[in-house]
């Protein structure tokens, strides 16, 4: 999902896996069958390894509870290793999970509910977050104002979640499209933003505040989503093809297992956390301090300890049916068909 400032390129000194674009045009097409999956993991050291392919060209701060559960044994003691597979574009998680270059994905619900749409078989098997942090970006003290809008440059990205929540900005301003202007960035929006040259960026508050702070030393002033009447639903999810599932379940089961440990390390030890990922990626691109920023902003939306990384039907059923209030989607489906807490 593209909708970040996010900084760089890195590589794991333990197991990032960069993956080209080769191949993946194919993907695109796909009509919901998937390439044949290979019949085992892979296996390192008497550990199964399991490719998360990331959300993002280049790592960021919401891999803190990845490379903690790795640093702290929690994968190793189940028997598994995570390799982060880095995309080559915020747009090809899900293909690359469709043709066998990935086994778990990180990735966002509604390309979750667009992949079904198209009917490629993906599912979300747990939650990264639970809450909707999404909104409007404005340097800090500057008020936003959504009756005066008209006619301001708002910062966006392409990819589905801002696709999503752009027509709730308009609506609750009583915009058009065309009255406003959106200037379209393909990794930051917030260093325009604070150079004047656009008005209001659009972001998830995590990563605003990690950007603002760095560069201002405040925090930015922000109206989310859910003032404007967009759903409270998880932005983030883990997700795998059905047909990897069923040949994998002891697998996703343990990555699912060593993960809610490592959440709930991370989030209870935020410091030391992100020390094991500056140790992970040391040329990850930003700073420690950006880094502990953004990971302490983003624990606020990952919820209680007792809810880790548990999924709700009714979740999926608002974000399907937001999709279809403004015209990005055609059916609602169940909401078996996008998710599974079988592996919880």
């Amino acid at each position: 999902m593209q909708r970040h400032s996010r900084h760089g390129r890195a590589r794991h000194v333990l197991s990032v896996v960069l993956t080209a674009a080769t191949g993946l045009v194919a993907a695109a097409g796909t009509s919901g069958a998937a390439a044949p999956q290979p019949t085992r993991a892979a296996r390192h050291g008497g550990l199964t390894t399991i490719r998360l392919v990331y959300d993002w060209p280049g790592i960021d701060f919401e891999a803190v509870p990845i490379t903690a559960g790795d640093a702290r044994g929690y994968y190793q003691k189940l028997g598994v290793k995570v390799d982060i597979v880095i995309p080559p574009t915020t747009s090809t998680t899900v293909k690359m999970l469709a043709v066998g270059k990935g086994d778990i994905g990180f990735d966002t619900t509604t390309d979750v509910v667009f992949a079904q749409a198209e009917g490629i078989d993906v599912k979300s098997i747990a939650n990264y977050s639970q809450d909707n942090n999404w909104g409007l970006v404005a340097p800090p003290g500057r008020r936003i104002d959504l009756k005066r809008l008209k006619g301001a440059s708002i910062g966006i990205f392409t990819d589905s979640w801002t696709q999503a929540m752009m027509p709730y900005v308009l609506r609750a301003a009583g915009l058009s499209a065309g009255e406003i202007s959106t200037p379209i960035f393909t990794s930051d929006d917030i260093a325009p933003l604070l150079a004047g040259k656009i008005d209001f960026a659009t972001n998830t508050l995590n990563y605003a505040i990690a950007e603002v702070m760095g560069a201002t030393g405040r925090r930015p002033t922000t109206l989310l989503a859910t003032n404007f009447g967009a759903p409270n639903v998880p932005i983030w999810v883990f997700t795998a093809m059905s047909s990897w599932l069923k040949s994998h379940g002891s697998e996703a089961r343990a990555f699912i297992a060593a993960t809610r440990k490592a959440f709930a390390w991370s989030i209870a030890h935020p410091a030391a956390a992100v020390k094991d990922f500056v140790a992970a990626y040391p040329k990850n691109g930003s700073s420690e301090q950006y880094n502990l920023n953004g990971w302490r902003a983003t624990i606020p939306v990952l919820g209680a300890t007792g809810t880790l990384l548990r999924q709700r039907a009714s979740q999926w059923t608002e974000v399907a049916r937001a999709l279809r209030a403004v015209k990005l989607l055609g059916k609602v489906l169940p909401a078996s068909s996008y998710f599974t807490n079988a592996y919880l």
